[in-house]
């Protein structure tokens, strides 16, 4: 028989048992129970409480932000999970156990965590396959501009950016990895909270969260045809959970003009008169020696037609705050800008609000923006013009309704120059943009994502000039001309409408995850102008169309103002693939139409392929990941599309307006104006890219590198037809598919981050080098001279850029010279080549030794693109004070000074007192006789205007200062920073023009200076607060 033992408990001992049962359930059900949770955050580092940080409970969603001391409450229970997150700060996860938290946050060196945008999705930073950059708003906001590209110029390796013109509100030239189009824009297609742009949406810079730029073509290839030129992606700034938050910024400037091109005064002027009358057959006949009172006068270009000290303010403000389920965000702001030359400024008011809401499986965020801004243009050849006035000539006021002439140069230098002073040009540009994004989670891991955008652009521009009369002071008549004087009025209004939808699924198993997307797009852009003129303005102040009273016209706009409609259809898929975040793969394709094209040209498909291996993941790199703690190699193939180039060029288009008689009778009658390629295709764009991210010291420094090879084959350019051809005027030009191009470079960019006791230090550095070069050129030409690439104003004979095979888009071609004939000896010699040559001419050179002098002794003589772009930059940091500081260097492009081929040839360059003559034959200044049409001296085809463009700029200087906050927590402030700061404040080249940032706005213009509006100082004053 088998017995159980069973053990007996004392009854002292059940006692203590029930006791302990109750202290466990009691201390339960106080841990079950909400109670609230006090602490504080600070800086590991310094120990200084962090003002801010996003204090969130993960269970609920719910949250609150730090306090002036660091300090935070809120309702949690223990076992809950709170996250600390905080710009700058590595985010961090506690668990409570009790009510009081003691919170230290660590410095983010380099953030892995960091989330970046691309095409239809975002990633973390350690997730990128491609060639992405991110740059944040409190970048943005250490150059003060309305231009968000001007922000970024120096920022971004791989990313160049050139200021077409200095005049206000003017936006920067954006190129990210060389030369896209030949015909089209190169500008970077612009996608903002997930909306494609037409264009540059033109945003203020306080309207902005983050940029990431896309740059190279497997990252840009998920938007087809309209990511050839790279993808700017812009994040508007949106509100967080927590409780209300409000900024305001504010800042004075003065702008000033600090170089010029040196012209004669009157002493100077009428030596050189002397000295061409001693040396050149002709008379000394000036108006100076019929009017002795004119000996008085010495006046200066700027005297006409540049403004010293130029205001420019800035005015700015964002309200935000929100919930677990809803989120707000106000953005505001003003900017005005007056320009450094007169009748030039710009104003703009912008605003635009979000609101983000997330509840359960439904996301909706909406945005709705406007944007409105005046600006008042001045001539484009106002510096031309002012050149050209003689020292000698009088002051006159530009409301004076008679001005007093002489015959001769210095009649059409007045009346030019009298023309443009009085010309006003003003343009309002009101736009509306919105967008809304809708996402709702089908079942686990799939999603979907519907996006609905658009805007309107409605702008309205005149032009006036008022009628005015002259007298002659030499004869004593009074003449007035009504050609001179004119009102015209144009309109347009630009719309766009884009909707696209689709599946987003991700799968994890294990240490396998997997995403993929699926989306339907359809985008249409419309454009529509009309402008009306006269001329004869019958009353100057009444600006009105009905107060011209001859020559009447209107149209509805051609070339560039061309009315179009395009639409655009695509069908996108992405896979990636991911294991342990270790090994990454990413691909796409893109399957586009486009309405630019004839029916059997009209789609094609865009593939993609990256991958990357974080190496430092893996277990081989544990023994030195404390010294290199990020290490990951990228690669990446990708094809584009390129779209970027006028609508029609595939279909003839017929105008009215070609009367004609038939027998004795005047008929209406049409004709085709321009010329048809429906063969016209595809530019095709392929880019290899190879990459890798370094990260050393824990992250204190990091290093991007990246070198590509993108090869465009079919590129669109306009062809000059031949007259005879039947091809006349400027409609004598045929898109064809004419060659191929090659872009190779190196992108460099690497960041250092380190505190030595108070002080925190951030140090940054660019490098970029790009290589373009034509590889082809259909047909049996291998150079084809670029028709607006004229180097001298009015002279249509004075083309300078080319497409070239072996040699960058355009480059210059240009006659070589070897200084001034000199002597009898010299001048015999040179006669064997220019029979008509004289003492005191330009020696060209026999380049190709032919014995004569003709087109095909002009060489390549370098171009507008550098050798290589550096930018650099230092922030400083320490008890309250903060020092930024930024350079800009671009190094190995030329220009051609057209500006002083200007001068010279209007006989108003200083230069000219020390030309040749008979008494100084050592000078290399040719003499003057004639202008760039008249006589080959001063051509504007030769070497003798071209110039070094390197330059090294001190792009930003900014010191400021955040006041204690025990001296404004009182006043409910969270902080007040003061600054002052200086944007171009020193410039050093050789260049002998206003400035050498001359960016053109294409490939036929850049480089060429002609009275391009310059860049100018400025040094400001601000505030900024936080409530």
């Amino acid at each position: 028989m088998n017995h159980r033992s069973t053990a007996v408990i004392p009854p002292r001992t059940c006692k203590q048992l029930f006791y302990t049962f109750l202290a466990i359930l009691f201390t339960c059900s106080l841990g079950a129970q909400d109670m609230e949770v006090r602490g504080t955050v600070v800086s590991s580092e310094s120990g200084d409480p962090l003002i801010g940080v996003t204090v969130m409970k993960l269970s609920t969603n719910t949250g609150t932000i730090t306090d002036l001391d660091g300090g935070f409450v809120l309702s949690a229970r223990n076992g809950d999970v709170l996250q600390f997150s905080y710009t700058g700060m590595q985010t961090r996860e506690v668990t409570v156990s009790g009510p009081t938290l003691a919170i230290q946050l660590d410095e983010q060196a380099q953030n892995l965590e960091q989330v970046v945008v691309i095409g239809y999705g975002e990633v973390k930073k350690k997730e990128v396959t491609g060639s992405v950059a991110q740059v944040s708003s409190e970048e943005l906001d250490k150059f003060v501009t309305s231009d968000v590209g001007s922000a970024l110029q120096g920022l971004v390796a791989g990313v160049n950016v050139t200021s077409a013109s200095g005049a206000p509100g003017e936006a920067s030239n954006i190129q990210i990895r060389g030369i896209t189009s030949l015909d089209g824009s190169n500008t970077p297609l612009f996608v903002v909270d997930g909306i494609p742009q037409d264009g540059d949406p033109r945003l203020s810079p306080n309207e902005i969260e983050t940029v990431d730029i896309l740059k190279d073509a497997a990252s840009a290839a998920i938007y087809g045809t309209r990511g050839a030129a790279g993808v700017i992606l812009i994040t508007t700034k949106t509100g967080k959970s927590g409780k209300m938050q409000i900024n305001f910024n504010q800042s004075y400037g003065i702008n000033s003009i600090t170089s010029g091109t040196p012209l004669m005064n009157t002493a100077e002027q009428l030596y050189y008169q002397q000295t061409v009358f001693e040396n050149v057959a002709g008379s000394f006949d000036l108006p100076i020696t019929r009017i002795p009172q004119w000996f008085g006068n010495d006046n200066d270009l700027r005297d006409f037609v540049q403004v010293e000290d130029a205001v420019t303010q800035n005015y700015a403000f964002d309200v935000s705050g929100g919930n677990k389920e809803v989120s707000y965000s106000f953005v505001g702001g003003y900017f005005t800008q007056e320009g450094n030359l007169i009748n030039s400024k710009f104003d703009r008011y912008n605003a635009r609000t979000t609101t983000r809401y997330k509840k359960n499986k439904l996301s909706v965020t909406g945005s709705l923006a406007f944007s409105a801004e005046a600006t008042d243009e001045t001539n484009g050849n106002l510096l031309l013009y002012g050149i050209r006035y003689r020292p000698y000539q009088p002051l006159f006021d530009v409301s004076d309704q008679v001005i007093e002439i002489t015959p001769g140069p210095e009649e059409t230098s007045l009346n030019n120059l009298a023309t443009v002073l009085r010309n006003e040009r003003d343009r309002d540009r009101d736009r509306v943009n919105g967008s809304l994004n809708i996402g709702y989670d089908l079942a686990k891991g799939l999603r979907l994502t519907t996006n609905l955008g658009g805007s309107v652009t409605n702008t309205r521009g005149k032009r006036f000039t008022p009628a005015y009369s002259t007298f002659d002071l030499t004869t004593g008549e009074l003449e007035t001309d009504p050609t001179k004087s004119f009102i015209e009025n144009t309109s347009s209004r630009a719309y766009t409408f884009l909707w696209d939808a689709g599946l987003d699924y991700t799968k994890k198993m294990g240490d396998h995850r997997i995403k993929a997307l699926a989306r339907f797009s359809v985008d249409e852009r419309n454009y529509e102008y009309f402008e009306a003129g006269r001329q004869g303005v019958a009353n100057n102040n009444i600006s009105v169309l009905n107060i011209g009273t001859i020559n009447p016209y209107a149209n509805s706009g051609e070339g560039g103002n061309q009315t179009y409609k395009i639409k655009t259809i695509g069908t996108i898929g992405r896979l990636q693939y991911d294991y342990k975040g270790r090994y990454l793969i990413s691909a796409s394709v893109r399957r586009d139409g486009s309405s630019k094209f004839a029916e059997e040209n009209r789609y094609g498909v865009f593939p993609s392929v990256s991958a990357a291996w974080n190496v430092a993941d893996e277990p081989f790199w544990k023994g030195i990941l404390k010294k290199i703690d990020n290490f990951k190699i990228r690669a990446s193939y990708g094809q584009t599309g390129n779209e970027s180039f006028p609508a029609y060029r595939y279909s003839t288009v017929v105008s009215q307006d070609a009367d004609y008689l038939f027998g004795n009778t005047l008929l209406f009658g049409a004709t085709q104006r321009n010329y048809a390629n429906r063969l016209v295709q595809w530019e095709t764009s392929i880019q290899q890219n190879i990459g890798l991210d370094l990260g050393l010291g824990q992250g204190k420094f990091s290093l991007t590198a990246d070198y590509y090879s993108t090869q465009k084959n079919g590129m669109l350019f306009p062809v000059q037809l031949p007259a005879s051809a039947g091809a006349l005027g400027n409609n004598a030009q045929l898109t064809l598919n004419v060659g191929d191009m090659t872009n190779t470079g190196v992108e460099v960019g690497g960041r250092f981050r380190t505190r030595l006791k108070g002080l925190r230090m951030d140090f940054g550095a660019t490098f970029t080098r790009n290589v373009n070069e034509i590889t082809k050129i259909n047909g049996d030409t291998e150079i084809i001279y670029n028709t607006a690439g004229t180097s001298v104003l009015g002279d249509p004979n004075s083309k300078v850029t080319t497409i070239a095979v072996g040699h960058e888009a355009g480059a210059y071609f240009l006659y070589q010279t070897d200084g001034v004939v000199n002597d009898a000896e010299e001048l015999a010699a040179y006669q064997e080549l220019r029979p008509t040559a004289q003492l005191g001419d330009l020696i060209y050179k026999d380049t190709d030794g032919d014995g004569r002098i003709t087109e095909t002794d002009r060489v390549y003589s370098g171009s507008a693109l550098p050798e290589f772009e550096v930018g650099f930059n230092t922030n400083l940091y320490f008890k309250g004070f903060d020092f930024n500081m930024q350079w800009y260097a671009s190094v190995g492009h030329e220009i051609i000074n057209g500006s002083s081929a200007y001068a010279y040839g209007f006989e108003r360059h200083r230069d000219l007192v020390y030309q040749w003559s008979a008494s100084n034959t050592e000078s290399n200044i040719p003499l003057y006789r004639g202008d760039s049409k008249a006589h080959p001296n001063y051509a504007g085809t030769t070497d003798f205007w071209l110039e070094d463009g390197t330059f090294l700029r001190l792009r930003a200087l900014t010191l400021g200062y955040e006041l204690p906050k025990s001296l404004i927590s009182k006043a409910g402030f969270e902080g007040i920073r003061v600054y002052i700061s200086g944007q171009n404040l020193l410039t050093i080249t050789d260049y002998k023009g206003y400035d050498p940032e001359i960016g053109g706005n294409n490939i036929a213009t850049r480089g060429l200076d002609r009275g391009t509006y310059p860049i100018s100082r400025q040094v400001l004053f601000g505030t900024q607060f936080s409530f």
